[in-house]
């Protein structure tokens, strides 16, 4: 057998092994930046964007543990997030959905679109866009918007999540910041601490017009493709009662449940690697 298949099968078992079997954060499955291309030409290659206040270097164990399995990953790094300059006037969603797509694009193939939180909006805009490019979608923790939603409507009807009231708007600048000291607890409460430094040191304030813009999706060409979803039930920025009421709706062909706060790449990437193999 080959040793990718064998890698495969085992991510699967892995998954279905109790929680904390092998020591890290639990989970369970039900239903089944930069890039580097792997060993397996039958693979589909992994396109992966980040939430929002993080940038391509919160995935980046998640894609080297992806890469050391033979798989070809691209961690898009969004428009004035993480080491982009662009300003914060020009970081639309447009742009967003722009890089993205130019990211699927030079994939080479049908792709696996990852969006973590912010990342479900654009990954979802960029199905619309480019559905016969993308083999599946999978969304960690992130935002499952409708025809017309925007990721500020949708996430003020998250009535348990402890990011909006946390929320600094500030309008002239065209930003959303989160106070430093609440960092920890909306976005990575289970973190090590030196994943808690990283979150830090990589800290920037959010563009907002991006979060009020609306995407359209219709049933012809974002409706068509494959869904998945990693839900994070222990989510203090998109709850996971909140995460289970988007999905609620939607046709989903395979879901996993990480015991996880919202950033699971940072708290227990091996879990994030087998869950994406297993899918």
């Amino acid at each position: 057998m080959h040793s990718n298949t064998l890698l495969r099968a085992a991510a699967v078992l892995i998954m279905t092994l109790p929680a904390g079997a092998l020591g890290c954060g639990s989970g369970s499955t039900s239903g089944a930046g930069s890039s580097s291309t792997g060993g397996d030409p039958s693979a589909k290659p992994y396109v992966i964007v980040h939430g929002a206040w993080q940038g391509a270097w919160a995935w980046d164990s998640v894609a080297a543990g992806l890469r050391a399995r033979g798989a070809s990953v691209t961690v898009v790094e969004l428009p004035a997030h993480g080491d982009d300059q662009t300003a914060i006037s020009a970081a639309t969603f447009d742009a967003y959905t722009a890089k993205v797509e130019s990211a699927v694009d030079a994939a080479g193939g049908p792709v696996v679109l990852v969006g973590h939180s912010l990342g479900g909006m654009v990954i979802s805009e960029v199905a619309e866009q480019r559905a016969d490019q993308i083999d599946k979608l999978v969304y960690v923790a992130a935002f499952v918007p409708k025809d017309g939603d925007s990721l500020l409507a949708l996430a003020q009807t998250d009535a348990d999540s402890h990011l909006g009231p946390a929320l600094v708007v500030d309008p002239t600048a065209g930003t959303a910041g989160v106070p430093l000291d609440q960092l920890d607890d909306v976005f990575c409460a289970d973190c090590s601490t030196t994943a808690l430094q990283s979150l830090h040191a990589n800290y920037r304030v959010e563009p907002l017009a991006p979060l009020e813009a609306t995407v359209h999706l219709t049933a012809g060409s974002f409706g068509k493709v494959a869904k998945y979803y990693v839900y994070t039930t222990q989510d203090h920025a998109v709850s996971y009662p909140f995460q289970q009421k988007m999905t609620a709706g939607v046709t989903i062909a395979a879901t996993a449940s990480l015991d996880t706060g919202h950033s699971p790449s940072l708290s227990d990437p091996d879990r994030v690697i087998s869950t994406l193999l297993g899918f």
